[in-house]
């Protein structure tokens, strides 16, 4: 028994004499034991100017500093409660991205933040008993104020004189939130705003579940729309995982009416990204109802029956020789236009009067109009030689040119704009007949699904759609319509233009106020290095039969010259470039 207490109190002065020595050391073995943390939780850099640690409970940094993957992190004073509970102060933190940037096809774009960085806060964050943090600031202007005693917590987040205010519990590893009422408010004009939001946040082995739904929201931005858009209840529900290095997002909506999965995999080392959105059968009125209101101005007063399915999946590599691919699967069934007021599709076939855009002028598109052409009035090869120019497959596509689209998509992504629009003859009509001309995303998908209705079920012919816009396209200033760009350029009837001409006519769309460009400043005849051109235009008109094979070589240029009013030699405007 002697020798147990001898023992005991042996072990208790030893242990009593290696904490007063770890005590007495840690200035020594505290940066080993931080490298050590630094090199386990993949952090690349700590820095700080000034550590205190005056008791074993409390641990201070001054001017602390660290940096993981893209993510920086510094605060004036990080203040750390190691005993008897756990919990961190934190005073004017700032929190944004650094300069670690992948290389992509000689292109750079920035590291995505990793799913296992976020898992791994939410996990901190729920291990600590007590947590401060006086005022973080975020990129893009956000200041974020957060405190969590327990299990509860509540914080705010501020950009300006905006102001969010959201408090929750955390279970486990579950972050349930709730945020009240707000509205922001951004240099650009654009606000987001709510009623109220509830939601959770749930932690898994290499996963995290989101669940969001919110009542009243209010979203405004040029970009998006250029009206309110308002949204009763809408919500939604996620899971983001990852399974061999490549992320996987799934999104499922929530208190909407229309269903529907969107699945997102990417790998952000490779910039690899593929995209699939998958709805069920639903009615027609569901794929409507499901963007809030305000999104669209000519769908708006439809009233459709019958069902749809849609299937679209998008795959983006950089690395692979297509670069893009887009495949869309359309199932309707029991289609039926029951109502559609204002002007719609149904309202084309009938004469109306047009506004172009950015012109006071007013164009009746009617055999009323002496200017106005019947389809059947069209030269066949006018015809063909405009339309190879703009749209080449107008009779045989469905509304779209795939590959013209995906070139579209690959030029906005890289310049984050609205650049190029992919435009067939039907977009432009609706466009410009039943739409406006903002470019936003409302009016580039409502463009899309009128396109694809009244393709899809006829809505209007091609005939009527080629006829709309032979005669209101503009082809110069003020010139719309084939009639008056015969006028303007050749002094001639449309029905007397000659192939070489009609080429001409075609080369202009879609710039045609430029044509200046085209003509000889001297002559007022085409250039001459415009010859590939007009040949391409000629074998084509061979292959459909308006032209013999052996006039192509007569088709040039040079016989293509402008008369009054489009060309004056002594006029100021060729003296001088076009601004």
């Amino acid at each position: 028994m002697r020798r147990w207490k001898i023992t005991l109190l042996a072990l208790g002065v030893g242990l009593f004499l290696l904490v007063v020595g770890a005590w007495m050391l840690r200035w020594w073995w505290f940066p080993w034991l931080l490298r050590g943390y630094m090199y386990v939780h993949d952090i690349g850099r700590v820095r700080y100017e000034e550590l205190i640690w005056d008791k074993p409970s409390h641990l201070t940094f001054c001017g602390f500093a660290f940096r993981k993957g893209a993510w920086d992190f510094g605060a004036d004073k990080v203040e750390i409660k190691l005993w008897p509970c756990r919990s961190v102060y934190i005073q004017n933190g700032r929190l944004g991205k650094g300069g670690v940037q992948l290389a992509v096809d000689g292109a750079k774009t920035p590291t995505p933040a990793s799913l296992n960085f976020l898992l791994d806060w939410i996990e901190t964050l729920s291990a600590l008993d007590t947590l401060l943090l006086d005022s973080l600031e975020l990129p893009y202007g956000l200041a974020v104020s957060f405190v969590k005693g327990g299990r509860q917590w509540k914080g705010s987040l501020r950009r300006g004189i905006s102001e969010v205010i959201g408090q929750g519990e955390w279970i486990g590893d579950t972050l349930r939130f709730r945020l009240d009422s707000a509205r922001f408010i951004e240099g650009g004009g654009g606000y987001v705003g709510w009623d109220s939001i509830r939601g959770y946040l749930s932690k898994g082995e290499n996963k995290l579940d989101i669940k969001i739904l919110g009542w009243g929201w209010r979203l405004f931005h040029k970009r998006i729309a250029s009206r309110p858009l308002f949204y009763e209840v809408a919500g939604m529900k996620g899971e983001w995982r990852i399974v061999q290095d490549t992320h996987c997002l799934s999104i499922r909506p929530y208190h909407m009416p229309l269903d529907f999965t969107l699945t997102l995999w990417w790998h952000p080392k490779h910039s690899w990204l593929q995209a699939w959105v998958f709805v069920p059968e639903q009615p027609h009125r569901a794929f409507l109802e499901a963007f809030p209101e305000g999104f669209f101005t000519c769908l708006s007063q439809a009233v459709i029956e019958g069902t749809s399915s849609v299937s679209l999946r998008m795959e983006y590599n950089p690395h692979s020789r297509d670069t893009l691919s887009l495949d869309v699967g359309w199932e309707a069934h029991d289609f039926r236009l029951l109502r559609w007021n204002g002007r719609n599709p149904l309202s084309l076939l009938e004469p109306f009067e047009y506004q172009p855009y950015r012109s006071a002028r007013r164009i009746w598109l009617g055999p009323e109009s002496n200017s106005y052409l019947a389809f059947s009035q069209i030269t066949p090869y006018v015809l063909h030689a405009v339309l190879h120019s703009e749209d080449g497959i107008f009779f045989y596509h469905s509304g779209f040119q795939k590959e013209r689209f995906i070139k579209a998509l690959l030029e906005n992504w890289h310049c984050r704009c609205f650049r190029r629009g992919a435009g067939t003859i039907t977009m432009q009509v609706v466009r410009n007949l039943l739409l406006t001309r903002e470019k936003n995303l409302a009016r580039k998908v409502e463009e899309i699904l009128l396109t694809a209705l009244i393709e899809r079920f006829r809505l209007l012919s091609k005939q009527r759609i080629a006829e709309l816009y032979f005669n209101m396209v503009e082809w110069g200033p003020e010139v719309y319509g084939l009639t008056e760009a015969a006028h303007f350029y050749f002094a001639k009837e449309p029905h007397e233009l000659t192939i070489p001409e009609a080429i001409f006519l075609g080369l202009l769309l879609p710039s045609p106020k430029a044509y200046r460009h085209f003509v000889d400043k001297e002559t007022g005849c085409a250039l001459a290095s415009l010859r590939p051109y007009f040949q391409t235009i000629a074998r084509f008109l061979v292959h459909q039969n308006y032209l013999h094979p052996d006039s192509v070589e007569t088709i040039v240029p040079e016989r293509v010259c402008l008369t009054a009013p489009a060309w004056r030699k002594d006029s100021v405007v060729f003296a001088s470039p076009m601004p």
